[in-house]
């Protein structure tokens, strides 16, 4: 089976969605009270406090998230043609960043993780998770960007659709 070009996007869009789902996932639990992965309730608390509560901290994050993935999907969505597509495409390349950033920060964690660190506020597998989330996320912004570059290719894309 030839993977094309268009395919290759759609695919990669729908993957950043995922990453970027499952980071939402998180950042909701964790506002609607839950402590999965925190393992010191105090400290996690305090961090939220620091960074203007829970409204800003969590709920803001998963608002950036659904944004997210609303630009992934309109480089390859019909109707993404209502939003300029310099705009989408420029939109795209900024996420990329999360790419190269993910992946120090997963770096660095799984280095400590391996050296014994401590971990004051959240257990290593949450930063992990989060950390893979932001690097597969850069990725598919990145690939969806330079699939869909081609204009002309783009809107055929947009207009037919995501293939089933």
């Amino acid at each position: 089976m030839t993977s094309t070009p268009d395919k290759q996007a759609v695919t990669a869009a729908y993957l950043g969605c995922a990453a970027t789902a499952g980071y939402a996932v998180l950042k909701v639990a964790w506002a609607l009270g839950s402590t999965l992965g925190v393992s010191d309730r105090a400290v996690f608390e305090e961090f939220l406090d620091r960074l203007g509560g829970p409204l800003v901290a969590l709920w803001a994050t998963v608002l950036l998230a659904l944004l997210a993935g609303a630009i992934l999907l309109s480089l390859v969505q019909p109707w993404g043609l209502r939003v300029p597509r310099r705009l989408r495409a420029s939109l795209a390349w900024l996420g990329a960043i999360m790419a190269p950033l993910g992946l120090m920060r997963l770096g660095q964690t799984i280095a400590a993780a391996i050296a014994g660190d401590p971990f004051p506020m959240l257990t290593p597998a949450i930063y992990i998770s989060v950390y893979v989330c932001f690097t597969v996320l850069g990725l598919t912004f990145a690939i969806t960007a330079w699939r869909t570059r081609n204009p002309q290719a783009a809107d055929r894309l947009a207009t037919q659709g995501a293939p089933s």
